[in-house]
């Protein structure tokens, strides 16, 4: 075998491994249970975590159980821990959760976030 065309496949092989490798989302959290304020109308107060191991653009979404979901994209210039926040007002007696979702790079998902508001007389 010709070692002149070996040795581009073998430094390509070497480092693979470094190339392949960029920041991720390190951390994804949610508060649980969230703030819970006034009677009707009450506002639910959902908070959060995203750290990254490094520059990273990241798109995440609050998913709510109603089906509803609000995109936000925030870009980390390091490696850092960025505290998000979410309100979710109502006008009505329910139950309900909240879900923290990381769309890109790589799709991960918190635990649901559940929650209950009252309405009128208890």
């Amino acid at each position: 075998m010709n070692v002149q065309r070996l040795f581009p496949m073998l430094a390509l092989l070497a480092l693979a491994p470094f190339v392949a490798q960029g920041a991720s989302v390190h951390l994804i959290h949610l508060d649980s249970p969230p703030a819970v304020s006034g009677g009707c109308p009450a506002r639910v107060h959902f908070t959060g975590q995203i750290e990254t191991d490094g520059p990273l653009q990241v798109t995440y979404q609050w998913l709510r159980s109603d089906g509803s979901g609000n995109e936000h994209t925030v870009n980390f210039p390091r490696a850092s821990r960025r505290d998000i926040s979410y309100d979710w007002n109502l006008n009505t007696t329910m139950e309900g959760w909240v879900q923290l979702v990381i769309l890109s790079p790589k799709r991960e998902q918190t635990i649901k976030a559940p929650f209950t508001v009252h309405c009128g007389k208890k």
